[in-house]
């Protein structure tokens, strides 16, 4: 009998498709068949869509919820560390006993069929949700929205789309419009949907798209929008009304972006009453790892000893102006050096993530994302980067000696290091410095 572990089932999902991303609902329909229709019994969800700031959205409503005296569901993608993180129950992410039963039984129900990874594994979150305990679950889209597996949801307590951008091209459409058509999937019929910050384009599409399916819709601009005062706390004004609330605890401008339409979400629904003290305490104490996050490196061995290093994981270019724009609110001095340790996968537009750091960084050190076989090639980025950015570059075989050789060329004190590219690349640091997810 094989050791049946969640490493043994997570390999096994892996091949049962030839394609790691092929968007469309008809299989996850079969299984969920099978299973007992689980998506049909879970506590109301709040579906999250967008390009950038799910992850990060999802997080504060968590946060807001649960402070709330909720009991909290999420999932979301792709993880750090572990697989167990993409699913959070009422009392924390899944545990591995539980975990492997759930992974089990759709393994068995499965029978082996042709299906994606994602597929099967988001039909293994709703089985896990549909046996535990929660008032509300806040889904996270994994790419896309009108064909992506978590679509199957028929009536959510609400739906919220987050900026929109270009990303995943090759799936989604080359441009905005198509783009926007995908996301405005989720909006589903005699629903709310909560729309953040778009281009005029896009704010047009999802309007539509909604009035079309009678929505309740609460605009970024018309209904709803924030302003930011000095210390970076913030005013939700929100039909009409004024909300003070303080600063996230997570860095950047569009985290105060992403922490307003949160808090927005959480206003529009009717089904749970939410106070404004739910909101300043759920947004002041949010945890999102992997996003601007700073850390102290300890690596003896290597001769770095309580290394300050931010990383995060922008991998698309409108991540990456967030994070060129978020830089002055972690340099240690404006006289400071800024180096960024950049991996990227080799799917990405690295010339227009690239394009945002001219002027804002000192140097610029590529490496390989680690244990990827779609990493793209450092000295394709180094070229680009020196040619056509006069950004001074160089490679390095790994994210260790690329701390290494910024130790070396610049003194760690008047240096700000951040590391970012890839979520992946981003997981690889938390894993190798041991990091605890709470």
């Amino acid at each position: 009998m094989k050791n049946l572990t969640i490493e043994y089932f997570l390999k096994k999902f892996s091949n049962l498709y030839p394609k790691s991303i092929d968007l469309s609902l008809d299989r996850i329909k079969i299984l969920l068949n099978k299973l007992g229709n689980p998506e049909k019994n879970l506590p109301p969800v709040v579906h999250v869509a967008g390009t950038n700031g799910k992850g990060s959205t999802v997080s504060f409503l968590k946060n807001i919820f649960s402070n709330s005296g909720l009991k909290v569901q999420t999932y979301t993608s792709p993880h750090l560390i572990s697989f167990n993180e993409r699913i959070r129950l009422a009392d924390g992410i899944i545990k591995d006993d539980f975990l492997i039963d759930i992974l089990k039984e759709c393994n068995f129900y499965n029978q082996d069929e042709p299906i994606s990874f994602f597929e099967i594994t988001t039909a293994a979150a709703f089985l896990a949700f549909s046996k535990s305990e929660g008032d509300i679950l806040v889904l996270e889209v994994g790419l896309g929205g009108r064909l992506d597996t978590t679509n199957v949801i028929v009536k959510p307590l609400l739906s919220t789309i987050t900026p929109v951008s270009l990303d995943h091209t090759e799936f989604l459409g080359k441009t905005l419009e198509q783009i926007a058509h995908e996301k405005g999937g989720i909006i589903k019929n005699n629903s709310s949907v909560i729309i953040g910050p778009q281009n005029k384009t896009v704010m047009k599409i999802l309007n539509e798209i909604a009035y079309q399916k009678g929505n309740n819709t609460f605009l970024h601009g018309r209904d709803w929008d924030f302003t930011i005062n000095d210390d970076g706390s913030f005013f939700l004004n929100y039909l009409g009304s004024s909300i003070s609330l303080p600063k996230p605890n997570l860095v950047g401008l569009h985290q105060i972006s992403n922490a307003a339409q949160a808090a927005a979400c959480a206003l529009s629904q009717k089904e749970f009453k939410i106070t404004n003290e739910d909101l300043a305490t759920g947004i002041k104490e949010v945890n999102w790892p992997g996003r601007l996050q700073k850390l102290y490196l300890n690596f003896p061995d290597e001769k770095i000893i309580n290394l300050e290093v931010w990383i995060d994981g922008a991998h698309n270019p409108n991540a990456a102006f967030n994070l060129s724009k978020s830089i002055k609110f972690i340099k240690k001095d404006n006289e400071n050096y800024t180096v960024l340790i950049l991996g990227m996968l080799n799917n990405k537009d690295y010339a227009s993530y690239l394009k945002h750091f001219e002027k804002i960084i000192d140097y610029l050190i590529c490496i390989p994302v680690p244990n990827c076989k779609t990493s793209q090639d450092p000295e394709k980025l180094k070229v680009f980067a020196e040619q056509e950015l006069a950004i001074p570059t160089e490679t390095s075989i790994n994210f260790i000696k690329a701390l290494q050789k910024t130790i070396s060329k610049m003194p760690a004190k008047k240096t700000t290091i951040i590391i970012s590219g890839s979520l992946y690349l981003v997981g690889e640091i938390l894993k190798i410095a041991d990091y605890k997810f709470k």
